[in-house]
């Protein structure tokens, strides 16, 4: 039976649009009783089985596949089934409406809260909230490196040695409270050395967690370049050519774009929020020269900055005067890559490459011709994965903010314990250790909040 209530709830899994396919989940008490009018039987446990669905005028109305979890062993600990039909808006109408009209007094069939499935398995006990927590993450993530960070911290065990080491605390604390309650005859002597180096070997863990939770963290803030430069520099073309596909307005007269254009890229295994900007010129139009005030605060706060300059237009003081406009607007020279553009148009060979070398991170690329941007691509996936240290990512785990303060007020509990201890205000640090302990239990969702819990899974898809 659900944690929840005697509800048996119903959602699309998959995206809500016409497509070749669709998935529906049922979960609860009356999930049978809904197979039984649907189907016409119970189909065996975790086996897919093809049948013809009816609806409830008795109609057949598609034929797919269903599967039957019976729980407790199902992702939500309660029975629960799949609908695999075909993905025309219609037949989900009707399946929706089949299942809504097997509601009863006391046996209700309604339309699932956004997270509630996800929510029931981790009030059943097949998850721990943190696990839940990740079921989301990984839904929406968009890049490789976030999902295998997801993944380690979900299949590596976290959970466990969370709960173990608010266990050994638990232990800990016992100690100390014997220590407080009886006397040294009853207890054996207190060895502070010895208790305090326990809680250091936990610390090391508890440390390293923390270290690769944080490099984790960067990848919940998108990764951003913005493309500056010379009016007519072939920044639009450079990010079509980019994206494979046009996403900014190309154009032969100058200054055609006057608004930031944004592009998801995904480079390798990262996606990237490219935007495209206004050509920086002196201008009397007051619509172009806001949109490159716009461009200039844009490269401000972007992970990276491409300046695009022409091959064909350019000379010693343009370049100069692109590194003045850079350290003007306080952008780190290491963050900032030249992109010479139009090499398919050069008409100037020697003079461009005697120059080049007055700025430190350069490439040059035909955008029209495909010239350079293999290694363009090369250059950006370096530039972040030196920034974010994934030649290790291996050690990187996904944890969302919560947990991660968490960790780091528990580490700085211990920190406060051991010096209770070493100071013999063993009611102190027994206190420390109970806090402690909370904060662990806090992320897998052995203690929690109901707040928390509605804040939690409110975030969440219909349907997960």
């Amino acid at each position: 039976m659900s944690a929840l209530d005697n509800d048996t709830i119903i959602a699309l899994s998959s995206a809500p649009v016409a497509s070749a396919l669709a998935i529906f989940r049922v979960s609860g008490p009356s999930t049978r009783r809904l197979l039984k009018n649907i189907v016409g039987f119970i189909p065996e446990n975790r086996v897919s089985t093809l049948s013809k669905f009816k609806s409830s005028d008795n109609r057949v109305f598609d034929k797919g596949l269903v599967v039957f979890f019976q729980g407790p062993k199902s992702f939500t600990g309660e029975d629960l089934c799949e609908f695999q039909i075909h993905g025309g808006l219609g037949v989900i109408k009707i399946l929706m409406d089949t299942c809504i009209s097997q509601s009863r007094p006391g046996k209700i069939v309604r339309f699932a809260e956004p997270g509630e499935f996800s929510k029931r398995a981790y009030l059943n006990g097949k998850i721990y909230l943190h696990e839940a927590e990740a079921i989301s993450d990984l839904v929406n993530a968009e890049s490789e490196v976030k999902v295998n960070a997801i993944n380690r911290m979900i299949n590596e065990g976290f959970g466990k040695e969370i709960i173990s080491l608010a266990n050994f605390l638990i232990t800990l604390r016992a100690e100390l409270e014997a220590q407080l309650d009886f006397s040294a005859d009853e207890t054996g002597s207190f060895e502070v050395k010895n208790f305090v180096k326990a809680i250091e070997e936990k610390q090391v863990w508890l440390n390293r967690t923390i270290e690769f939770a944080r490099k984790g963290k960067s990848l919940s803030h998108k990764l951003s370049i913005t493309i500056i430069g010379s009016a007519n520099a072939g920044k639009s073309t450079l990010l079509n050519r980019l994206a494979d596909k046009n996403v900014s307005i190309v154009h032969k007269d100058a200054g055609t774009t006057r608004d930031i254009i944004l592009s998801n890229i995904v480079l390798g295994n990262l996606q990237i929020e490219f935007f495209d900007t206004a050509g920086i010129r002196e201008t009397s139009n007051e619509i172009e020269a806001e949109g490159i005030s716009k461009a200039l605060e844009q490269a401000k706060i972007s992970n990276l900055v491409m300046y695009c300059v022409d091959v064909n237009n350019f000379d010693e003081l343009h370049l100069i005067e692109a590194k003045r406009l850079v350290n003007s607007a306080k952008i780190p020279e290491d963050n900032v890559l030249f992109v010479f553009t139009k090499l398919d148009l050069n008409r100037n060979d020697k003079m461009w490459k005697n120059n080049v070398n007055i700025v430190k991170n350069k490439v040059a690329v035909s955008a029209k011709t495909g010239e350079g941007i293999i290694n363009l691509r090369k250059v950006l996936l370096e530039y972040f994965q030196l920034k974010n240290n994934e030649e290790n990512d291996t050690e990187i785990i996904f944890l969302r903010k919560r947990s991660i303060d968490n960790l780091k007020e528990c580490a700085q509990r211990l920190k406060t314990c051991i010096e209770n201890t070493k100071s013999y205000s063993l009611d102190l640090a027994a206190e420390d250790l109970r806090l402690a302990q909370n904060l662990l239990l806090e992320i897998t969702g052995k203690i929690s909040n109901e707040l928390v819990l509605e804040e939690i899974f409110s975030r969440f898809c219909i349907g997960k």
